[in-house]
C-alpha cells in the first residue's frame, strides 16, 4: 500500500508541473476545502447520537433553507 501512495504521490508531482497559476489556486483552494473537511468530520464525530438529537429539536433555524441556500452558492 506505501509504494502506491508513492506512486500516486510522483504523479501528483509530475501534474503539478504542468499548472499554470490559475490551475494552481483552483488547487490549493480545493486542498484547503478537504482539509476543512476532515477536520468537521473529526469534530461531527465527537458528538452522541443523543447530543445531536437534542440539537437538532432546539434550532430555531430551517435546515431545508440552508441547504437550498448552500446548493445556490455551489452553482
Amino acid at each position: 500500500m506505501k509504494d502506491k501512495g508513492i506512486k500516486i504521490r510522483e504523479k501528483i508531482e509530475k501534474e503539478l508541473e504542468t499548472l499554470d497559476l490559475d490551475e494552481l489556486s483552483i488547487l490549493y483552494e480545493q486542498i484547503k476545502l478537504i482539509a476543512r473537511k476532515k477536520s468537521h468530520t473529526r469534530k461531527c464525530a465527537s458528538h452522541t447520537i443523543e447530543e445531536i438529537q437534542k440539537m437538532m429539536s432546539s434550532s430555531k433555524s430551517s435546515w431545508t433553507e440552508t441547504v437550498y441556500i448552500d446548493r445556490e452558492e455551489r452553482l
